[in-house]
């Protein structure tokens, strides 16, 4: 599997974590980013919202790269869904509406492989969330800190990140954070175990809270956190449409 990263959305206020959620992601490499969006609006989102109204799923988000064009994919999707729906999505059939243009129905019989491939499918869980006041439940841009694990120590470095990022100063740009831990059967060649995802409701504020001369050395807690994990990668991603 190329370099993936991950998605972790979350539906409730700060502090609480929805018990039984997946959090599946699938990352896409459009070769035809245009034809694949167009087709996101026209096709692809009405089949989720079919989903969302049978109740077998939560919600459905897409997100694209931004200012990254380097990146092994363009877009990712994500489905939220309680994991005892797993059944239900595997067997669900969409209605597939008679005004598809021409296009669509083109692209749809040929599985999109002429616009994009899948890049990989991967299943998250919630461990810990942070939501400023008045933060939307879905922001604008993420920042994905994806993570693997060194070792053994799970319940160390799961409580060690939990217990580091407990509040979101005023001062602090981001308007929340996630932490999430990789859920699905990856064997033994582990890409990564979990991530963080810092959250902005703008782009200017992602480069803000990088900039100003006000920085330090590493504190004791941070070095400590450095031997538990490995910071893998760092992407930026824009929301390009959420269903709920």
């Amino acid at each position: 599997m190329k370099k993936i990263t991950l998605l972790f959305l979350l539906l409730f206020t700060s502090g609480v974590i929805a018990q039984g959620l997946v959090f599946e992601n699938t990352y896409i490499n459009a070769h035809d980013v245009q034809a694949y969006d167009n087709y996101i609006e026209n096709v692809f989102s009405k089949v989720h919202q079919q989903r969302i109204d049978a109740g077998i799923i939560v919600g459905w988000d897409v997100w694209k790269v931004y200012d990254a064009p380097q990146e092994s994919f363009t877009h990712i999707f994500t489905t939220i869904y309680q994991v005892d729906m797993q059944e239900k999505i595997n067997a669900f059939e969409p209605e597939w509406s008679e005004s598809l243009t021409e296009r669509d129905w083109s692209m749809r019989s040929k599985d999109l492989k002429e616009v994009r491939e899948i890049v990989g499918v991967v299943k998250y869980m919630g461990l810990a969330q942070i939501r400023k006041s008045g933060a939307a439940d879905v922001p604008e841009f993420m920042a994905f800190n994806v993570i693997k694990l060194k070792g053994d120590k799970w319940k160390s470095y799961e409580s060690a990140e939990i217990n580091g990022t407990k509040s979101l100063s005023a001062q602090d740009k981001r308007v929340g954070w996630d932490f999430a831990r990789r859920i699905d059967d990856y064997g033994t060649d582990i890409s990564h175990t979990h991530v963080t995802v810092d959250w902005y409701s703008s782009h200017s504020d992602f480069l803000k809270s990088f900039m100003g001369s006000n920085i330090s050395d590493a504190d004791r807690a941070y070095q400590s956190m450095m031997k538990l994990r490995d910071l893998k990668y760092r992407v930026l991603l824009k929301k390009h449409k959420s269903l709920r």
